[in-house]
């Protein structure tokens, strides 16, 4: 249906055409009307008009000076004018404004809708070749990115090695990489009893890391390539030549992509990171890097790893940077941040003792305080904000002046994120705790109040009670809060419907998932995602 929006000072020659126009039979809702040229710019501000039918002369601003202002700000809006015989010559000048149609006062009704068909076919013609072009345009990238993928390809695999031809096809491919990093995502799925993660929503994980990458990159230059089945790489470029500034913004979005990860629980990412590089025949040398700094998988699953240039190339699992950030994140579950401390204590130590180079240092603590800041997301129920977030503690590493700095910094962060986990254990009651941690490992399924006492095995009213004491509220809203935080993830994906977040978080009506996440949210998933992703 189009869209109508008549204008006319005259109350009598507006109620005429609202009633003696068969609107309907058309095609056609008139959605809005107004006095005069001033007052129909405001309602075409925030009304989507496809046809403006509008008198020519009128206070305030007439129709041909309305026509203009539409010309200039709204061309897809087809303009028909209302003119009498006495100012038909005045009328003409309106055609350089591509005014569609003229129709004379004298028994308007009978020569309307003729003009309002014109108006609707030239619209679909119109829609019709935008279709077109955009379907031309969308081709046309696809293929640009296909070639681009396997110009990368052939940089990394060291086929292509010449300068000169380098410099060449990143003119030509219009790519433009200066102060990067290759990023290689390693992504596998686990099975789940006998069934095995279908190729379809695998492809759908790949594809879901894909849009989170653009989204999180769009202000930056970035390139991402399929390198085998599992090996998904991406090259960011940035601005300027700032390494811990630069590896930082890296290091929270490969933690949002973790969490997405987490938040699917079919599949395990492990991400490496190279150093930052400044020339395009180092493509291949950051390629290497990358995976190289990969081999922390096999520590564990689920981690981002920095490559470290003044380690060894083979990394026993007492000397990298990975295993003491795992053993921090270990001793602070077992609530003993004394040992945490130690940790870090000595791992600056073995640094100062040889003399490893600062900006080194200052990655493998951002990195330790990535581990921490992912272990605070599995507490997430109930648990506090700290005092200082994670772009702040980034920040203090990267001005600390000297080691003594940054493990205060650490320290204090270890501290903080201490008493989290042992304000979540301490706090509660067993039963608390054990509802925590059943809507943690089952939101995503079809839990309930009852179904959660029957896994305690203890009275679901009782249960009830008790958690309403200790912690404020009820079951259903820490359930519904939890989901709500999740699908608040998974909608960063531009690419995810919302039936399929509702879904994920294991609400399968998606009217009644619209509700809880208004109710929760303060908007519908739909403006969220408007909202973030602007």
């Amino acid at each position: 249906m189009y869209n109508v929006m008549i204008v006319d000072d005259e109350p009598v020659i507006k109620q005429g055409l609202l009633c003696f126009v068969n609107w309907e039979a058309l095609d056609c809702q008139v959605i809005c009307d107004a006095q005069n040229g001033i007052d129909a710019l405001e309602k075409l501000a925030v009304h989507p008009v496809d046809i403006v039918l509008t008198d020519i002369k009128m206070p305030g601003m007439d129709g041909l000076e309305l026509s203009k202002l539409i010309y200039e700000n709204y061309p897809s809006i087809k303009v028909i004018i209302l003119t009498a015989f006495s100012d038909f010559t005045y009328a003409q000048a309106a055609i350089k404004y591509n005014v569609l149609d003229f129709v004379i006062k004298t028994n308007p009704t009978e020569k309307i809708p003729d003009a309002i068909c014109k108006a609707k076919a030239l619209i679909a013609q119109e829609k019709a070749t935008e279709e077109k072009l955009k379907l031309m345009e969308e081709k046309a990238n696809l293929r640009l990115s296909e070639i681009r993928e396997k110009f990368f390809k052939d940089v990394f695999n060291g086929i292509i090695v010449n300068e000169t031809i380098l410099q060449s096809k990143l003119a030509e491919l219009e790519i433009n990489i200066e102060n990067y990093f290759v990023v290689l995502f390693d992504i596998h799925s686990v099975s789940n009893g006998n069934s095995l993660i279908s190729p379809e929503d695998y492809n759908k994980f790949i594809q879901s890391v894909n849009n989170l990458l653009s989204l999180a990159f769009k202000s930056y230059p970035h390139y991402t390539v399929a390198m085998d089945r599992n090996l998904l790489a991406a090259v960011i470029s940035f601005k300027n030549y700032n390494v811990p500034v630069c590896t930082q913004t890296l290091l929270m979005t490969c933690n949002e992509i973790l969490s997405m990860a987490d938040s699917f629980m079919r599949f395990t990412i492990s991400i490496g990171l190279s150093q930052m590089q400044q020339k395009v025949q180092a493509l291949p040398v950051a390629y290497q890097e990358a995976k190289e700094a990969l081999k922390g998988g096999f520590y564990n699953n689920n981690h981002v790893s920095v490559f470290m240039p003044h380690t060894p190339p083979v990394l026993s699992s007492t000397n990298h940077p990975h295993y003491f950030a795992e053993k921090i994140v270990s001793s602070l579950k077992l609530e003993n941040p004394s040992e945490a401390v130690k940790s870090i204590e000595k791992l600056l130590e073995e640094y100062r003792s040889n003399k490893e180079p600062i900006e080194n240092i200052k990655v493998s603590c951002m990195l330790i305080a990535s581990y921490c800041f992912r272990l605070l997301a599995s507490y997430k129920l109930l648990a506090p904000e700290l005092a200082e977030s994670e772009p702040e503690i980034y920040k203090q590493i990267q001005s600390s002046r000297n080691i003594q700095n940054l493990l205060d910094v650490l320290r204090k962060l270890i501290e903080s994120v201490a008493q989290v986990v042992v304000s979540n254990d301490n706090k509660f009651s067993y039963l608390v705790k054990e509802t925590h941690k059943h809507i943690r490992d089952n939101f995503n399924k079809n839990i309930n109040l009852q179904s959660i006492a029957d896994h305690i095995h203890i009275n679901s009213s009782y249960l009830s009670r008790v958690y309403k004491k200790e912690t404020g509220e009820s079951i259903v809203d820490a359930i519904n809060n939890y989901r709500i935080d999740y699908a608040k993830k998974l909608l960063k994906d531009p690419a995810r419907k919302v039936f399929e977040v509702a879904s994920a978080v294991g609400i399968e009506d998606p009217a009644y998932f619209t509700h809880v996440f208004t109710k929760y949210a303060g908007m519908s998933p739909k403006e969220y995602k408007q909202k973030i992703c602007k």
